[in-house]
């Protein structure tokens, strides 16, 4: 690329050319820059940044090695890392010769995961997430209505003796 600082000026080449030589996807000790990535027609930047972030700070690999031989990639199946960053993670495997000709498929057949798409994977946790909060919405829903009801009884039973009447007995937990 022809950087002609007359024409662009200082600042801006010695922006893009710190950002040419900057690492753009980091995989615990290995660094991929743009170029490395740009080699196995790999071009979707920001979502090796992505990846990077989710790599480093949730999983916490040691390299792109480590990663391949013990993550499995139902971990991978996280906010903010979508079917791009799997790509891209495909062709960090790629630069750096792991997996052979098809590196994602490889690794999925290594952790025992039929190939199946990466939007199963996510759908699949969805659906379980949704499930879960609505078994969890349920459950406080019904302790909810008890103590709603437990309140209820006291009020009555403080009201009547408070006006001289007799007690009312009310629903207690051991008739539900």
């Amino acid at each position: 690329m022809d950087l002609a600082a007359s024409v662009l000026g200082k600042a801006v080449v010695d922006y893009i050319t710190k950002t040419q030589r900057t690492a753009v996807l980091q995989i615990g000790a290995d660094r991929f820059g743009r170029s490395d990535l740009a080699g196995v027609a790999c071009f979707n930047f920001v979502a090796a940044a992505n990846l990077s972030k989710i790599l480093n700070h949730e999983l916490q690999v040691k390299n792109t090695r480590d990663l391949f031989d013990r993550i499995h990639p139902d971990r991978l199946v996280l906010p903010h890392l979508g079917a791009v960053s799997l790509a891209v993670l495909g062709a960090a495997f790629q630069a750096k010769g792991i997996g052979g000709g098809s590196p994602l498929l490889a690794w999925f057949l290594k952790h025992q995961i039929k190939a199946v798409t990466f939007h199963t994977l996510k759908a699949r946790d969805a659906a379980e997430t949704a499930n879960e909060k609505k078994a969890t919405k349920a459950r406080k829903s019904t302790r909810k209505n008890l103590a709603h009801e437990l309140r209820v009884n006291r009020f009555e039973k403080r009201k009547a003796v408070n006006d001289g009447e007799r007690p009312t007995t009310g629903k207690t937990t051991s008739d539900l």
